[in-house]
């Protein structure tokens, strides 16, 4: 499988970014002429000419732009979807055909490095990691098909997936709508605290190589390949880097110093670190475990309600349905052990383990009208879509496309009906609560707008937001590491505003950002957010001088920041229109949007470029 995705996106990168002459060239390749080619290279291990002429015409260069492959149109997403099948038809083949495992695995790793992929190390680490999925997967359902599978990747008109097939639905036209008494506004307030993507690196090491040719940096064991001269900062890097322990420590330290009578702490999730070529299971059982125990020390009595995150699972997002038993393969024990930290920290009831063991997610009361539901997000998760965003670096893309492939298999052509229940469950608990006249916030790792969420599975979940908008009094969300929120519309032209979804932001400066946090304001009876301050540290300013803690400080408050005199729906929706024309606004939202990091405000992005920010708040239903 590796070896084939390899291919697949190095042939898509020289469609995009080649030359004139490359693309004809590429054109020009007869795609049943390559795949015999391949196939000799493999049985035979022999590189004829024709063979290294595609190997040197697809070979990536050191400096790469980031390339969105599902926007392409015409020719190209002709061709890539041409391609995307022919490759996929070869391995199936491959495999129909008795290739081991190892061979596999072995030929991966030498097209990944003769592609000036990655380097040995790292493609073997990601081969190895993720091959026995894909091969489980494929070996269990021997008719699932290269169209199938291109139909997902892709998702376009050119390569479109068999609807019919793949398209499910949670009914909820049945479910009447009871309104319940509507309550006032109140000078009281709750305060809550939120925290997201902490991902702590073990091998974060100051001084270290930050800018390394591999996806994650400032790591020990990377400095031999510094040649750029760019050490990694003490308290944590702008470039490709996670967080050292002691920048986890002191944010939970200046939270604990700084704000009192905090009623909730929101955890949404991710723990772990970028380097996805080499986690282990004992590795993350390991961060796990520090991470939990840290945040208890640190907040005692107060209630903290966490989820979980894209990167908790060992390998990268593999969360594989509950009826998956084997040991390798399975998820259980993530979720057996976030069950007993959870509850035996006393944040959870023990009523929340079953839906917890199930699939990740859970509900709770923390006070008579009001319910907290948790969800786990990441089963509707197609690969590392933000890591790409933010360093527009494409071997990170391919990488991360090669790490993630089996979660095209494993959710959306294995188990691609309502993974685990989830949604139908979140129905059934928001009927519940309806009925009980509750209020309800909603915490997810993954925003209810992300591409990077199946389609089938966002346009369910926003149907489901949609219907019992009139009980949700708020959202939270992680994964982006942006200060970003969306508002979802209930309509396709984005005039009837039915809620808006908060983010985090993220404790990791992952990549080219400030750490931050968020501590929200809300009312006490509507259990509305009137208001959120954003705290944060400049990494510059902090290494100066590694002996002194960080300066944290309240960048804005979000009302005071739009001059709004209030955060009701109608208010956001007038923001949003004035943001398209007061470019002051825009300014703002952009600078916090990357939360004052200098590298990402460097970039050059003029008026129409940040017009996508805005873009990016409005959520529909996708069709």
């Amino acid at each position: 499988m590796r070896f084939n995705a390899v291919l697949f996106l190095f042939f898509i990168l020289s469609l995009v970014n080649g030359s004139n002459n490359d693309i004809q060239e590429i054109e020009d390749i007869d795609v049943t002429s390559m795949v015999e080619e391949i196939t000799k290279w493999v049985d035979s291990g022999k590189e004829t000419e024709s063979f290294n002429k595609s190997i040197q015409l697809l070979s990536i260069p050191d400096e790469l732009q980031f390339v969105d492959w599902r926007t392409f149109t015409g020719l190209n997403s002709m061709g890539i979807c041409t391609i995307c099948k022919s490759i996929l038809q070869t391995f199936i083949r491959f495999r129909q055909q008795g290739m081991s495992d190892d061979d596999i695995a072995k030929n991966v790793i030498k097209l990944c490095v003769l592609l000036n992929f990655q380097s040995e190390r790292v493609c073997s680490g990601a081969v190895k990691l993720n091959l026995p999925i894909f091969v489980y997967i494929l070996d269990l359902k021997p008719n699932i098909n290269a169209s199938d599978i291109c139909g997902i990747v892709l998702e376009s008109k050119s390569c479109p997936l068999n609807t019919e097939k793949y398209e499910w639905s949670v009914p909820i036209d049945h479910i009447t709508i009871d309104k319940i008494p509507s309550k006032n506004a109140s000078d009281e307030t709750i305060k809550i605290i939120q925290i997201t993507d902490i991902h702590y690196d073990p091998k974060y090491e100051p001084n270290g190589n930050s800018l390394c040719k591999e996806p994650t940096c400032c790591r020990k064991g990377q400095n031999i390949t510094n040649s750029s001269n760019k050490l990694a900062g003490f308290w944590g890097d702008y470039n490709d880097c996670d967080t050292p322990w002691h920048s986890v420590v002191n944010a939970l330290d200046h939270i604990q110093d700084t704000h009192q009578n905090i009623n909730y702490v929101y955890f949404t999730g991710d723990i772990i670190d970028h380097g996805v070529w080499e986690t282990t299971l004992q590795g993350n059982i390991e961060s796990l475990n520090k991470s939990y125990i840290e945040i208890y020390k640190h907040f005692n009595d107060i209630p903290v309600y966490p989820i979980l995150g894209n990167h908790e699972s060992h390998p990268l997002n593999q969360f594989a349905p509950q009826h998956i038993t084997n040991d390798t393969l399975s998820t259980r024990w993530l979720y057996t052990l976030v069950a007993d930290i959870w509850i035996n920290f006393g944040w959870l009831p023990e009523s929340t383990r079953a839906t917890i063991l199930q699939g990740g997610y859970y509900t709770l009361s923390p006070r008579k009208g009001f319910r907290i539901i948790v969800l786990n997000s990441n089963v509707c998760y197609c690969y590392n879509w933000y890591v790409i965003k933010r360093t527009r670096k494409f071997f990170l893309y391919l990488i991360n496309i090669i790490i993630n492939i089996k979660n095209y298999f494993r959710w959306l052509l294995y188990q691609h009906q309502d993974p685990d229940g989830q949604l139908q469950w979140l129905v059934e608990t928001l009927t519940e609560a309806q009925r009980n006249q509750e209020l309800v916030h909603i915490l997810s790792h993954i925003p209810p707008g992300q591409k990077d969420c199946h389609k089938v599975w966002r346009r369910e979940y926003i149907k489901i937001i949609n219907k019992f908008s009139h009980i949700i009094a708020a959202q939270f969300n992680g994964h982006t590491h942006n200060d970003e929120i969306q508002i979802i519309y209930k309509d396709k032209n984005a005039t009837n505003a039915s809620h808006v979804a908060w983010n985090g932001g993220s404790i990791t400066t992952y990549s080219n950002l400030n750490p931050n946090y968020k501590l929200y304001i809300i009312d006490n009876n509507t259990l509305n957010v009137k208001d959120f301050d954003n705290w944060m540290y400049d990494i510059t300013q902090a290494n100066k001088d590694p002996t002194k803690f960080p300066q944290w400080y309240k960048s804005y408050s979000f009302k005071n920041e739009y001059n709004l005199k209030d955060l009701s729906l109608n208010s956001l929706n007038n923001w949003l229109i004035d943001m398209r024309n007061n470019q002051d606004i825009l300014n703002r939202y952009y600078k916090n949007y990357f939360k004052h990091a200098a590298p990402s405000l460097e970039k050059n992005c003029d008026l129409k470029c940040k017009e996508e920010y805005i873009n990016n708040i409005i959520v529909t239903i996708p069709h």
